[in-house]
């Protein structure tokens, strides 16, 4: 595995590791607020059905406590005087029922005096539920008690002890037999004229039960109350009213998350954007990183490759001459011309170098000449022929269109961009079967178009875009015998892009390569 694909790896684990640490909070962030929402529902939840059950029993408080000091003259009225009473009725102490409604005829199965008076002593409480250690923090079953004792506090008072003399309950009366329902009963014992009697009314239960959930449909729209049996504890929610033997049931409203994002989630989205744009920023400096130590490599190789042999022609032909080895004056010029060759290549290999690290620092400075087109070629022509003169290849020049027309460009950028591009040409295409480069200068809708076209082998297309990029020399390595560091295009094509304008690569159908470099007519500066 190469060094760079070690990286990649430790790369890939880190954000791996990451992403499972934001996973893992992610969900015990989520779990938490739906807890928090659930106990948040349960707690309105409670509060509402508090809230219910005060409104219902202080409602119900009223109706019995004015029913208690109601005199006992007043059971024996044919009128019933109240909306929630459909029978007013005595029961002495022969256990006769006695009213003076026509109504008691349809209750006397309910009514008998010996269910009746075990009714009565049995409703002593609703609950009996034994209180914890007064040290120790209450139950929630003890806090309900509570909570219903303080209900019954409001409710009509019983007087203490076991004398049943002024015991007073609301009771189910069971039918005699089915399919009849039980009827609500307040029932409460007096006396008159030394005799114990059992006075009461039967309340009516639909017409009660509708008022009552009337008073809490803003709370539970869809609450109903159910009848409580003889003898049962309190409701562990808290749900039995005080006054009657009924529990409210009502359906607690699922938690539901808001339509907005939550802190908790709003922070993990945070951590996860941080989390991405980290990963993608070490990710993007990881590559560039990688991508500058193989540019450095590849530098060092061709470098390396482009010095050895100048320097070893350099080192052995100056031997020969300073040790007087060469003995003719023909032979001593071919020498000393084969070291100014290799200098000059040298000397053209080490500027390209420093204008490339110029381009890459943005530190070059571009000098405008207004000129025409045929002006500026003129210019360019003789330097571009001097680079292919020591070659069999022969430089064409053609300017096409109006050849008069105005120009504002760096004349010596333009330059180095066609020098660059020639001597590739040069190079690459030499020994072909049509030894000429075409440079073709052009200036239509006011943009300035110039094509450099040789007919050599050609860039392979899946080379094609990895030519311009520095230390790349179209898939060749460096014991290639063409001389190069492959910075030329890549130079060519900072420099066009210095200028405000592109340089591209187009592989004509019958062969070779054409080079395009386009400039706007009036530079960017």
């Amino acid at each position: 595995m190469s060094r760079a694909a070690r990286w990649w790896v430790v790369f890939g684990a880190c954000n791996v590791v990451v992403a499972l640490a934001l996973i893992w909070t992610t969900r015990v962030v989520v779990d938490l607020e739906r807890r928090e929402l659930r106990a948040r529902a349960e707690t309105d939840y409670q509060q509402s059905l508090r809230l219910a059950m005060w409104r219902m029993d202080s409602w119900l408080a009223v109706l019995f406590a004015r029913e208690a000091a109601r005199p006992s003259a007043d059971y024996l009225l044919p009128d019933v005087g109240s909306d929630y009473i459909e029978l007013r009725f005595n029961i002495d102490t022969d256990g006769r029922v006695v009213s003076a409604q026509e109504a008691v005829d349809a209750y006397r199965g309910h009514l008998d005096p010996a269910a009746v008076h075990a009714a009565l002593i049995g409703a002593d409480s609703l609950v009996e539920t034994e209180l914890a250690d007064p040290e120790q923090e209450p139950s929630p079953l003890v806090k309900t008690q509570n909570e219903f004792d303080a209900r019954v506090a409001c409710a009509a008072p019983r007087p203490p002890g076991e004398d049943l003399a002024g015991r007073q309950a609301v009771v189910w009366l069971d039918p005699p037999a089915p399919p009849s329902e039980p009827v609500l009963a307040f029932l409460r014992r007096t006396e008159s004229d030394g005799d114990n009697l059992i006075q009461g009314f039967v309340l009516d239960w639909p017409e009660l039960r509708d008022r009552l959930l009337f008073e809490i449909r803003d709370l539970f729209p869809d609450a109903r109350l159910e009848r409580v049996p003889a003898n049962a504890r309190v409701d562990p929610l808290g749900r039995g009213l005080a006054n009657i033997p009924v529990t409210l049931v009502a359906a607690a409203q699922p938690a539901v998350a808001g339509t907005g994002f939550t802190a908790g989630l709003t922070a993990m989205s945070v951590a996860w954007l941080a989390a991405i744009v980290t990963a993608v920023a070490v990710g993007a400096t990881l590559r560039k990183s990688i991508d500058l130590g193989e540019r450095r490599r590849r530098f060092v190789s061709a470098v390396t490759h482009e010095l050895r042999t100048p320097l070893t022609t350099f080192q052995m032909y100056s031997e020969m001459l300073a040790d007087g080895l060469v003995t003719t004056e023909e032979q001593r010029r071919q020498y000393l011309l084969t070291l100014k060759d290799e200098s000059q290549r040298l000397s053209a290999m080490v500027s390209n170098v420093l204008m490339h690290a110029r381009l890459e620092e943005r530190g070059g400075s571009r000098r405008f000449e207004s000129m025409n087109l045929n002006a500026l070629i003129a210019r360019l022509k003789p330097s571009l022929e001097r680079r292919v003169e020591s070659t069999p290849m022969a430089l064409e020049v053609e300017v096409d269109g109006a050849a008069d027309t105005p120009l504002s460009v760096d004349a010596e950028g333009i330059g180095q961009v066609l020098g660059n591009l020639v001597d590739n040409a040069a190079k690459y295409a030499n020994g072909t079967a049509s030894p000429t480069i075409r440079l073709t200068a052009a200036a239509p809708n006011g943009s300035l178009v110039l094509t450099v076209r040789d007919h050599g082998p050609g860039i392979p297309r899946e080379q094609a875009g990895a030519v311009f990029d520095p230390f790349e020399r179209g898939g060749r390595d460096s014991a290639d015998p063409v001389p190069g560091v492959g910075l030329g295009l890549a130079l060519a094509r900072g420099l066009a892009r210095d200028m405000g304008g592109e340089l591209t690569l187009e592989s004509p159908s019958d062969g070779g390569a054409r080079f395009r470099l386009e400039l706007p007519a009036i530079a960017k500066a």
